[in-house]
C-alpha cells in the first residue's frame, strides 16, 4: 500500500534510522529506538518494517541510493578539477560514517552483504562512464583503483576531521585523473 501518507511516514522512519545510525551505529536501529526518536508509535514502525532485517535493508538501500547518486552527479562534471570537487563532497564525513556502519553490519545482515555488491557494480559503472566522458581509459582495473582511491580518501577524512584532508581528497582525485592513461585513438 503506497499512499502519500505511508511515504511520508517511510521517510520519516528512515531519516530517523539514518540518524541513529550515524551517531550510534547499526546496534541503535531497533524499533522501539527508533518509534521514540521519531515521535511514531512502535505499531508504524513494525506495520512498515515487520522484522529489524526489513528495517536494516532498506536502511542501507537508501544509503546506496544517497552514494550512488553523488556518483553520479560528480561523474558528470566536464572537467577533473570539477570531479575532483565532486569527490570531495561525497566524501562527507556524515556520508563516510553511514558506510562504514553498514559495513560493519554486513558480517550480521547478509542483505547488507548483497547490496554492497550491487551498490559496487552500480558505482564502478557510473565511474567508467565519467572517466570515459573524460577521455580516460575506463578498464575494470583502472575503475576498482579510482574507486578504492575515492573510498579511502573519505575514510582518512573521516578519521582526520580536518582541512588539509579536504584538500587532500580534492587534490589527489585530480592528480589521478591526470596520471590515469587517456584512451587509446584521442588525442590529448
Amino acid at each position: 500500500m503506497s499512499t502519500k501518507k505511508g511515504d511520508i511516514v517511510v521517510a520519516r522512519i528512515l531519516d530517523t534510522a539514518l540518524d541513529l545510525l550515524c551517531r550510534e551505529g547499526v546496534t541503535a536501529l531497533t524499533q522501539p529506538r527508533i518509534a521514540k526518536a521519531s515521535g511514531l508509535r512502535q505499531s508504524h514502525i513494525t506495520y512498515y518494517f515487520p522484522r529489524r532485517t526489513d528495517l536494516i535493508a532498506a536502511v542501507a538501500g537508501s544509503v546506496a541510493e544517497r552514494l550512488k547518486k553523488g556518483f553520479e552527479t560528480a561523474l558528470a562534471a566536464d572537467r577533473p578539477g570539477d570531479i575532483a570537487e565532486c569527490f570531495a563532497r561525497i566524501a562527507m564525513p556524515e556520508q563516510t560514517r553511514l558506510l562504514l556502519a553498514l559495513v560493519l553490519a554486513a558480517d550480521e545482515e547478509m542483505s547488507i552483504r548483497v547490496l554492497f555488491r550491487r551498490l559496487t557494480k552500480d558505482i564502478r559503472g557510473e565511474i567508467a562512464a565519467g572517466l570515459a566522458r573524460q577521455e580516460i581509459e575506463a578498464g575494470d582495473d583502472a575503475v576498482a583503483l579510482f574507486h578504492a582511491l575515492g573510498v579511502g580518501l573519505a575514510v582518512l577524512d573521516l578519521a582526520r576531521a580536518e582541512p588539509a584532508a579536504r584538500r587532500e581528497t580534492r587534490t589527489t582525485t585530480a592528480m589521478a585523473l591526470g596520471l590515469m592513461p587517456k584512451q587509446k585513438g584521442r588525442k590529448t
